[in-house]
């Protein structure tokens, strides 16, 4: 857990985002790298939280389909 608190503070430096959506993120890209695959249910069991599996699955599902990423935030805003 101490991998996912470090990079959500260090995402929270170059993100103005809100701490839920900042926590999810640390933890989708630690998934990922764990899990090397990009299988949205692999990537669900891979999450290292409190959450059911088809929760964490309903996560990134609802995170996909309703958030649109400003690719200017991400690749300008460098704190």
């Amino acid at each position: 857990m101490n991998e996912i608190i470090t990079l959500r503070e260090t995402l929270a430096n170059h993100l103005a985002w809100h701490g839920a959506r900042l926590n999810f993120l640390a933890l989708f890209l630690i998934a990922l790298i764990r899990s090397g695959t990009v299988n949205l249910e692999k990537l669900a069991g891979a999450f290292r939280n409190e959450a059911k599996q088809a929760s964490n699955y309903k996560r990134l599902q609802r995170f996909f389909r309703d958030y649109q990423l400003d690719e200017e935030e991400i690749y300008f805003n460098r704190g």
